[in-house]
């Protein structure tokens, strides 16, 4: 992918918004992509165990595949935010009515509206992740053993072919993303990211739409949701463009104290930390507990947040 990203022009050049000091490879996410459709392939091939893994959902495919030529757009020419916003919106929508759309979420039109705001917000969370090398490789793969987890120990409802393909893909492109990165996810690879999450997280709570069970999905997708409200609400205080990029991230800011190699173990023990509160949650007798689990969560990420906005970024 990198030598192809080199030939057809998917490269990122370095820019005063930007941090890497030299042009980067854009295409890894189309590697991750090969990635997600040959492991339940060569599962079957191969046979054992992993020819049991069920493809995923029409729906998963058709939106993450426009969700993966979204980005692909907007790598090669930077699209409009409506543009971007509608081609989102019809990726949720794919995913909502034809990918994860069964029990309590067939049934009740606020849950469907508030799982098509979800899977938008979760998209975009993703995108706003990939601001700093290793990052999303990191964060995402955690996140998916969380759901796996979900489905192993509980019974969860959780495409296993798509959490498993999100573990060893992302695993494996941390090796070229890790600081300083050889090749980037760029938005396609964001975008398809964000999208698989969205996927495992609906699919989990489409039979157990109950606090506990929202509450634990919550914990363990709390650090991308965290950031892209950090970075939302940092820029409208400060008046600047919501969604022109900038080095305004809490990551940049994290990287200030600890260094890029440190912010992304620093990142990966919270996810860690977060994703097994996540699952501890799941199995919650009481709703009140799974409640008290998430605010003190959020408390917690509100004095995180407090904190970093007296940090400047990254140079």
């Amino acid at each position: 992918m990198r030598r192809l990203a080199a030939r057809t022009g998917y490269i990122d050049h370095p820019a005063p918004r930007k941090h890497h000091p030299e042009p980067t490879p854009l295409l890894g996410g189309v590697a991750i992509a090969a990635s997600l459709i040959a492991g339940p392939v060569l599962a079957r091939i191969v046979g054992g165990a992993g020819a049991d893994l069920s493809w995923p959902r029409a729906g998963v495919l058709c939106g993450g595949a426009l969700s993966l030529a979204l980005g692909l757009v907007d790598d090669r020419r930077p699209m409009r935010p409506l543009g971007k916003l509608v081609g989102q919106i019809a990726a949720a929508l794919l995913l909502v009515f034809w990918g994860a759309r069964q029990g309590p979420l067939a049934y009740h039109p606020l849950w469907t509206a508030a799982a098509l705001i979800g899977v938008v917000a979760l998209l975009n969370a993703i995108n706003f992740l990939d601001a700093m090398d290793g990052i999303v490789a990191a964060v995402v793969p955690v996140a998916a053993a969380g759901f796996l987890a979900l489905s192993l120990l509980f019974g969860a409802d959780v495409d296993q072919a798509l959490g498993w393909g999100l573990v060893g893909a992302c695993a494996g492109f941390l090796v070229y993303n890790a600081p300083p990165a050889r090749i980037f996810l760029g938005d396609a690879g964001s975008h398809l990211l964000g999208f698989a999450l969205a996927a495992l997280a609906l699919r989990a709570l489409d039979n157990s739409l109950t606090l506990p069970h929202v509450a634990a999905v919550l914990c363990i997708l709390s650090f991308p949701l965290f950031d892209v409200i950090f970075v939302t609400w940092d820029r409208f205080l400060g008046r600047r463009p919501i969604v022109v990029g900038s080095t305004d991230h809490s990551t940049h800011r994290l990287g200030r104290i600890c260094g890029r190699w440190g912010t992304v173990a620093l990142i990966f023990a919270v996810m860690t930390g977060t994703t097994a509160l996540g699952v501890g949650v799941w199995n919650a007798k009481n709703g009140l507990v799974a409640l008290a689990a998430v605010s003190i969560l959020g408390l917690g990420y509100a004095i995180l947040g407090t904190y970093l906005r007296r940090k400047r970024p990254t140079p």
